[in-house]
C-alpha cells in the first residue's frame, strides 16, 4: 500500500511540475524536492525516436523515471523496482562524478539501454506519440 501511495505522489508531483514554465533539469530538481527523493541522473538521450532527455529520482530501492519527449512539450515518467537496477546504476555512478570525468566518460549506450529496459518493461511508450 505504501509503494502505491509513493506512486500516486510521484505522478502528482510530475504532473505539478511538468505545468511549470522551467527547463526540463528545474522540473525534475522541483520534483525530486516535493516527494522527498535524491537526484540519480538527468542525461541527454542521442539517436531515440521519442525521447530528448531522461533523469531519474531515487527513493531508497525504487527510482522514479522522467522522459523528455522530442518536441519538449510533454514528460512519460514510471517508477521502477531494483529489477532495472543494472541499467540504472552506470548513469547514476556518471552522475556523481565530477564534470571533467563526465565529460571524459561516454554514458550515451548506458542511456540508450536503459530506455530499451524501460520500453521492454512496459514503463516506456513503444511507438512515438508526437
Amino acid at each position: 500500500m505504501a509503494a502505491e501511495l509513493d506512486t500516486v505522489l510521484f505522478e502528482m508531483a510530475v504532473r505539478a511540475a511538468s505545468a511549470l514554465p522551467t527547463s526540463f533539469s528545474e522540473k525534475v530538481t522541483d520534483i525530486a524536492v516535493r516527494t522527498a527523493g535524491q537526484l540519480a541522473f538527468d542525461v541527454r538521450v542521442e539517436g531515440d525516436y521519442r525521447f530528448q532527455r531522461i533523469a531519474g529520482i531515487r527513493y531508497g530501492g525504487d527510482v522514479g523515471i522522467l522522459a523528455l519527449t522530442k518536441n519538449g512539450q510533454s514528460v512519460d515518467s514510471c517508477r521502477v523496482n531494483g529489477a532495472l537496477a543494472g541499467f540504472i546504476e552506470p548513469l547514476e555512478n556518471w552522475n556523481g562524478l565530477s564534470l571533467q570525468a563526465q565529460a571524459q566518460t561516454d554514458i550515451l549506450g548506458h542511456t540508450s539501454l536503459l530506455v530499451a529496459a524501460l520500453r521492454n518493461a512496459g514503463s516506456l511508450p513503444n511507438r512515438s506519440a508526437d
